[in-house]
């Protein structure tokens, strides 16, 4: 009997405006992944009247996150799964990623989306026309902050460039899984 393929994780990091969630959606339907977003998770768990988006609040949907990545890691070989809707701009949110993936004997590919500051900066200006963005505070400046305070990342990873096509930054990733591009083992030094 063949052995099960290995679950693979894609971490997509990031500022908010970059992309990162149009890109979870075009590359899940590429590769036959789900999607685990924090947000959505978030959104889930409180009842509408009560989400705040306050850091604690995306906590809650952070710890959910990982229990969730955790179950089909735990229950179901072969997973596909891309994690989106969270910066990820800390090393040590990138590292507990990855870590519990390995524990799993998951492979990980992060994927850093990147692009000018002043182009996700208007991208968030044209989008606070929606609601749900406004009361989120996906703004120019919550992005300078988180920006700011980006560290690098110091592990295996490709930089795409959010800026291009989408099919083309797609088929980037594709390829760069399919030449074993992945966060294992932690001590070797940044791809980009």
């Amino acid at each position: 009997m063949p052995a099960a393929p290995a679950s693979q994780v894609i971490l997509l990091v990031g500022l908010p405006g970059v992309g990162k969630t149009t890109l979870a959606d075009a590359l899940a339907r590429r590769i036959g992944a789900e999607i685990l977003s924090r947000d959505r998770i978030r959104d889930a768990i409180f009842p509408d009247v009560y989400l705040d988006y306050s850091p604690d609040q995306n906590q809650v949907g952070t710890d959910a996150l990982l229990s969730v990545l955790q179950y089909i890691l735990h229950r179901h070989d072969g997973a596909r799964l891309i994690i989106d809707g969270k910066p990820f701009s800390r090393a040590h949110e990138v590292r507990s990623i990855v870590a519990l993936a390995e524990r799993h004997h998951a492979r990980v590919h992060v994927v850093h989306c990147d692009a000018p500051l002043d182009v996700i900066s208007e991208r968030l200006k044209n989008g606070l026309s929606d609601a749900s963005n406004l009361r989120a505070q996906r703004t120019p400046e919550k992005a300078a902050r988180i920006h700011g305070e980006f560290e690098p990342l110091d592990l295996p990873h490709i930089r795409v460039d959010m800026t291009g096509a989408l099919d083309g930054i797609v088929e980037e990733i594709v390829a760069y899984m399919a030449e074993g591009g992945n966060a294992v083992p932690l001590k070797k030094e940044s791809g980009t």
